[in-house]
């Protein structure tokens, strides 16, 4: 195995601390190598240590974690940076936007914890996820959040998601995801809902929205998407083709 990639983990809340080291120790590139319950501690270990990925909390005893991205980051530039936070909602309009910090929520969940671990290492390699059109480039911060049918409050990403359908048995919207999975959102979300997630979603059939940025072609009565969609059915309603193809042309 080659050399592992070194990681720091702040936060004041020692058995976060102890759950996510645990979590981590399943993956066998990855190395916890210490952790910090304040900020003052976490800086001097970042000089120390240059740690490869760093865990950090907001909200910590002696500042805000937001505020000390900035700083920590300029003393290794190269580090990859996850910030974990019950508070999304607290932060998300003015701090989380347009930041090049990746996000989990707490408690934190194993599957969103891998899909940070699997952005982390296409990241050190600079492989992309899929081959898709030049434009299809999201930022990290470019995220929203959204309910789904358990009550779950879940960070997503705009890039991971093809597009959106209604399932008619269950009456709810589901979420197509880039790793073939679906995730059902709260009932009660509507369409008009999800078009404000963020501008690239647009409808294109009454049961279907879809992610602008993965569009390939219109058809009469589907629309072909670039990879991993490309197998996917996504309708074309005649009362929404007439936008549609006019946001194809702004592409």
């Amino acid at each position: 195995m080659g050399v592992k990639s070194r990681v720091l983990i702040i936060d004041d809340d020692v058995k976060t601390v102890e759950k996510l080291t645990e979590m981590l120790s399943d993956y066998p590139d990855l190395q916890v190598e210490s952790h910090a319950l304040t900020l003052d501690e976490g800086k001097r270990m970042v000089a120390e240590k240059a740690p490869d990925m760093l865990f950090l909390d907001i909200e910590l005893p002696d500042g805000n974690g937001l505020e000390f991205l900035a700083e920590v980051t300029d003393l290794c530039p190269e580090m990859y940076v996850v910030i974990f936070t019950g508070y999304y909602k607290d932060y998300s309009n003015k701090a989380f936007r347009g930041s090049e910090a990746d996000y989990l929520l707490k408690p934190i969940n194993v599957y969103e914890l891998d899909k940070a671990v699997q952005r982390y290492r296409r990241s050190i390699t600079g492989k992309r996820e899929h081959v898709l059109k030049p434009n299809t480039d999201f930022g990290l911060g470019d995220v929203f959040t959204a309910t789904t049918y358990t009550n779950e409050m879940r960070i997503m990403r705009p890039a991971e998601i093809g597009y959106f359908r209604y399932s008619t048995r269950r009456k709810v919207w589901e979420v197509a995801l880039s790793d073939h999975s679906f995730v059902q959102l709260k009932k009660g979300t509507s369409a008009a809902d999800i078009l404000n997630y963020n501008s690239q979603f647009v409808q294109t059939h009454q049961s279907y929205i879809v992610n602008m940025r993965y569009l390939t072609l219109i058809g009469s009565t589907q629309c072909t998407l670039y990879p991993p969609f490309n197998d996917d059915e996504v309708l074309v309603g005649r009362r929404f083709s007439k936008e549609l193809k006019a946001r194809f042309t702004l592409i």
